[in-house]
């Protein structure tokens, strides 16, 4: 779990990236947290067929797949990323 600090209020979370190899998109993920210096748990399921069907149970198809805290992301989009940050998405 990471903490940050936005305009004084505390945000805790859980974030968990599922990636696969040579997956441009999980490349793009990672880069996303790491330049906020946000931590995550990183799951690659390239050689791991218990993970990816973790993934498939919870309704991905596809990597990269994000559970953050209590939302399931499908796709990397900075944007809803940078909106989930801030905290307008509820």
């Amino acid at each position: 779990m990471v903490c940050l600090i936005n305009i004084g209020v505390v945000l805790k979370m859980n974030i968990t990236i599922y990636i696969s190899d040579h997956c441009i998109a999980c490349e793009e993920v990672i880069d996303f947290f790491n330049k906020r210096k946000i931590k995550y748990e990183l799951i690659n399921v390239t050689h791991d067929q218990d993970r990816f069907d973790e993934v498939l149970r919870l309704g991905g198809i596809a990597t990269p797949f994000i559970l953050w805290d209590e939302k399931v992301i499908y796709t990397f989009d900075p944007n809803k990323f940078e909106t989930i940050l801030e905290g307008k998405d509820g």
